[in-house]
């Protein structure tokens, strides 16, 4: 008993002597082997006991704020050891625990991703789904928490929370463990779900649909309020997308108004961004009428709309001499191929625009032009800008016309627009 007292007291006095210096200090040991030595040069037959509680939640730090990092307990609800890693908490450190008494749990991920993944589309009720199978004669209690899944493959998408959080599998029973995803896809591709918790694993994963990114700058542009017809004509899946009438490896359409952010992009930013820019009614200056030319020769499309006295500066960014003047209603188109596409035959339409009218003559285009439509001496449709990427229109009203209305592609003016806008496609290959 005096032996104990004794090396009672050593401890005692160790630990005063080494608060003010670096030390180690042992109990039951002379000779620590580190910074705390709980040990006996003879015998060991006493366990160092953790602090007990029934949930992580109830641990508090004295000093007040957050848990310490590496703060340790023992959960007497799951019956394991669990560590605080100064985000959360450990799953239970164990693993194989005791096999005579730990459920056999099964994991399924087939069901997996639910949900509609499209790029640039935000999630809406996107979920992942874990069966889990207690196929045990013992109950088993789990924990989940969001970082059990790890998502990968396609940027923009995160875990938002675990329903539920614990549960408490009977043998023989299943729980289906849902995580709620949201975001939105950043790019298309294939998006993967890796799920872990404790030994168990399962994956999935389902494709992120590609979409045509339209970026508009100003009023009666593509993607605007004011072309909603047309709009509703573009994203109607029996006209575009995997099994529409312009098949491509493509979804749908996706539009983002760039009319207060253009002069702030890089030419880069607007390439990996958007597919296609469609320019409305107003002048743009020149230096971002000069962006969106470079952004062409980078292997963009675009679709620029005049009107009466509007869109000189970036006529002339792409050739073009002299101004954009004011001029008539109506075009006709000619006997080029791109007219004759793959909405039907749209060569000696006439199409027709609204209110007032840009004007620019033939022979004020650049010398490697491609006329589509015109009246008289003027050039009413064309394509201008490394390898004819950008469609140029006399007048924003031709998208508004009272010729194009509904979500279905059946005047002569639609099918000439749409053969168009088919026509752009293809140079990027949708």
């Amino acid at each position: 008993m005096k032996n104990n007292y004794f090396m009672i007291l050593l401890s005692l006095i160790s630990i005063m002597i080494c608060i003010p210096v670096y030390c180690q200090v042992g109990i039951g040991t002379t000779t620590p082997r580190g910074a705390l030595d709980i040990n006996s040069p003879i015998t060991n037959n006493l366990g160092l006991v953790l602090p007990v509680n029934s949930a992580t939640e109830n641990i508090l730090n004295p000093q007040g704020g957050t848990i310490a990092e590496g703060t340790i307990m023992y959960d007497s609800t799951n019956k394991c050891v669990k560590y605080f890693n100064g985000n959360e908490w450990s799953n239970c450190l164990c693993d194989t625990c005791n096999s005579s008494s730990t459920p056999t749990v099964a994991a399924d991920c087939s069901q997996g991703f639910s949900g509609i993944y499209q790029q640039e589309v935000p999630l809406s009720g996107a979920t992942y789904k874990v069966t889990l199978t207690n196929n045990s004669f013992t109950t088993a209690n789990i924990t989940f928490q969001t970082s059990d899944l790890v998502l990968s493959g396609v940027d923009g998408i995160t875990v938002a929370s675990v329903t539920p959080t614990t549960a408490t599998i009977q043998p023989g029973a299943s729980q289906i463990v849902t995580y709620n995803l949201s975001g939105t896809p950043a790019t298309d591709g294939t998006l993967n779900g890796v799920w872990n918790k404790i030994t168990l694993n399962c994956t999935n994963n389902i494709p992120v649909d590609k979409m045509i990114r339209v970026a508009y700058w100003s009023t009666y542009s593509l993607g605007s309020n004011n072309f909603s017809d047309f709009n509703s004509q573009l994203i109607n899946p029996i006209n575009y997308g995997k099994s529409g009438t312009h098949t491509g490896n493509f979804e749908g359409f996706v539009f983002k108004n760039i009319t207060s952010t253009l002069s702030t992009l890089t030419v880069e930013e607007l390439i990996d961004s958007y597919d296609i820019i469609s320019i409305g009614y107003d002048n743009m200056s020149i230096v971002d009428a000069t962006k969106i030319r470079q952004y062409i020769d980078g292997g963009g499309l675009a679709v620029i709309n005049f009107d009466s006295n509007i869109g000189t500066n970036i006529f002339n960014a792409f050739g073009g001499t002299g101004n954009v003047g004011s001029g008539v209603l109506t075009a006709v188109t000619n006997t080029n191929s791109i007219n004759n596409g793959i909405f039907g035959n749209s060569t000696n339409v006439s199409m027709a625009a609204v209110g007032s009218f840009g004007f620019v003559n033939a022979n004020q285009l650049a010398s490697n032009s491609t006329i589509l439509a015109t009246n008289g001496a003027a050039a009413q449709v064309f394509l201008m800008g490394t390898d004819d990427r950008a469609i140029f229109f006399w007048d924003e009203g031709v998208f508004r016309h009272s010729s194009v209305s509904g979500n279905v592609i059946d005047t002569p003016q639609e099918i000439a627009l749409h053969n168009y806008i088919s026509y752009m496609l293809r140079k990027k290959g949708y």
